[in-house]
């Protein structure tokens, strides 16, 4: 879930949504004479969810958003109103100060917001302050799962030796990045050219067919102004790639819009959206990296085996979603509910809080959100909440008295209010060094 600029803290002041995003999902939906529940089963989550969404609880995942547009058949901007205060008013979730238009983004596939946060992982690891269509392409080969990387493995582009090719032109920076780096100007033009052939290919989301071919139309209206081609051209050229042939593999296997039964009638929109639903993937910090995945594994095994032989309640990770009464969900990385909290294991998701909940940063996270998120949760009922830092080497606990507690290396973290007699040092959550 999405949280708002506006909730740096305290639930019981954070801002509603306002009045043209709340009643736009009800419109819609009345329109087309269903109740809150049909939405739901359309959507794949639950009645309280909408009715959250219609009242305005919270602002919607950006995939929830998206399959929602898909279902209506309209476009994201006309369904929710950029008003201050709402996820939809923020400039982009990359922090990018200049982009060519900041409503692209809300547009993205989960495959496209990793390509971008991979090329801006690759801009920082070579000390630069930008993101080119160099990283970007790193980011399309990285991805690995996409149309785009599909298409680049089959001619023959891998990752290393695509890497080593733009290190050699573009060389080492000074080191000093930003939070908030900028497109560069071939960039640019590339998330546009690639928002022009979502549109060609009658889509209303842009994927990684998208952005590669924004990058290969983007060098021709280079070429045409008289313009010296870009590093990743000049890289793919190298690695012996017709620019032209990849170009027209790329079309043969991107997706029409007909091929996603997006038409007029709505018996066409409701199949849409349950394609749409295998297209949009869950981006609430889906994203992750091998030291936090780590680092989940062994807080999960170390709580489990003293909590399962004394029968003290139940681990849960993998993101899995608490759905509250009052239509709030909930997704930490771990959780941990007391036995006599939840005595049968629901099918689906527990209709409570969790009583701890954890987060871990990854390399992809902004620790602010995180923390955030964690504050939130306490709010919402959590008993106590646990930011796990690996960057930092600390675990952060917060409490509903206000109370927080950094711990590092050589301090014991202890739950008493919930875990009476367990302790786990600090230190024992770092990967070891073999």
């Amino acid at each position: 879930m999405y949280y708002t600029k506006d909730t740096a803290w305290v639930s019981p002041y954070r801002k509603l949504c306002h009045q043209p995003m709340q009643n736009r999902i009800r419109v819609l939906r009345t329109e087309r004479q269903w109740s809150q529940a049909q939405l739901a089963e359309r959507l794949g989550v639950s009645r309280q969810t909408i009715n959250a969404l219609e009242v305005g609880k919270y602002d919607p995942s950006l995939p929830l958003a998206l399959k929602i547009a898909q279902l209506f058949g309209t476009p994201i901007e006309a369904i929710f109103s950029p008003e201050e205060g709402t996820m939809f008013a923020q400039q982009s979730p990359f922090n990018f100060p200049n982009l060519p238009d900041a409503s692209l983004f809300y547009r993205f596939t989960p495959r496209a917001v990793k390509v971008i946060k991979l090329a801006q992982k690759e801009a920082r690891r070579l000390g630069h302050h930008f993101v080119g269509t160099e990283q970007i392409l790193l980011g399309l080969i990285e991805e690995g799962t996409g149309v785009a990387a599909q298409v680049l493995k089959a001619a023959g582009i891998h990752f290393r030796p695509t890497r080593i090719e733009v290190e050699k032109i573009i060389g080492r920076g000074n080191r000093i990045t930003s939070i908030g780096m900028p497109f560069t100007p071939r960039a640019k033009l590339l998330l546009i050219c690639a928002a022009e052939s979502a549109s060609e290919l009658g889509h209303f989301y842009i994927d990684t067919e998208n952005l590669l071919l924004g990058l290969l139309r983007g060098n021709k209206q280079n070429r045409l102004e008289g313009q010296v081609e870009g590093v990743a051209v000049v890289v793919l050229k190298q690695l012996g790639v017709d620019l032209e042939l990849l170009e027209q593999q790329v079309l043969q296997v991107a997706p029409r819009g007909a091929d996603l039964g997006i038409a007029a009638q709505i018996e066409s929109q409701i199949n849409s959206a349950k394609q749409a639903a295998s297209l949009v993937e869950s981006t609430d910090n889906s994203t992750t990296d091998f030291a936090s995945a780590e680092i989940s594994a062994r807080f999960c095994g170390l709580l489990f085996a003293w909590i399962e032989p004394r029968q003290l309640g139940r681990v849960i990770g993998d993101r899995t979603e608490f759905h509250l009464p009052d239509g709030e969900v909930l997704t930490p990385r771990i959780a941990f509910v007391a036995a006599n909290r939840l005595k049968r294991v629901p099918r689906i998701y527990p209709e409570l809080a969790p009583d701890m909940f954890v987060e871990i940063k990854s390399a992809f996270d902004q620790l602010p959100r995180l923390q955030e998120k964690v504050q939130q949760a306490i709010a919402l009922g959590v008993k106590v909440g646990l930011l796990i830092d690996p960057d930092g080497q600390t675990v952060t606990m917060y409490r509903p008295d206000g109370a927080v507690t950094t711990l590092r290396d050589r301090d014991v973290l202890t739950v008493p209010e919930l875990l009476s007699g367990w302790e786990l040092p600090v230190s024992n959550l770092w990967s070891p060094m073999f």
